[in-house]
């Protein structure tokens, strides 16, 4: 197999994930404004006593996906790649799949939110973040290859 085929399956997997979770987080938006229409006024499915500490631990759990996104990303990206390619396309496709990963948590979290108080301006905001993680650490091929050259 040519390097440049390796390259190209690898890449081509991670893309796959990342338009999944764009999608995915589309949903999510259309599920809220569904669940808000049908059930207006939509205060919740949860009778939260203290939402404001609620809040406070949610967004604190996007702000830390987020640190770690940028941790994480410096840490397995530090060294250079290597003599083996099989191994180096290994970490970026692992970087990359975390990196996804943790980008939709802040979604994830706002939908919490939003299905136990019916917040649902902390659900735009939290899944704006999401977009913006997404789009930021989209996998690019010239990126990649820009890395395993060293």
């Amino acid at each position: 197999m040519d390097v440049q085929d390796e390259i190209r399956g690898a890449f081509r997997t991670v893309s796959l994930v990342g338009i999944s979770t764009i999608i995915s987080l589309f949903i999510c938006l259309a599920v809220a404004e569904f669940i808000r229409a049908r059930l207006r006024p939509f205060h919740g499915f949860a009778a939260v006593t203290d939402v404001q500490r609620l809040r406070y631990i949610f967004f604190g759990a996007a702000v830390a996906a987020v640190i770690l996104i940028r941790v994480l990303r410096h840490i397995l990206l530090k060294e250079p790649p290597g003599a083996v390619l099989k191994t180096a396309l290994h970490r970026l496709q692992r970087v990359s799949l975390v990196t996804t990963v943790l980008g939709e948590v802040p979604a994830i979290l706002g939908l919490g939110l939003f299905l136990l108080a019916g917040l649902y301006i902390d659900l735009y905001i939290l899944l704006f973040v999401s977009i913006v993680l997404v789009f930021m650490y989209f996998p690019r091929r010239a990126a990649w290859e820009n890395w395993l050259k060293g």
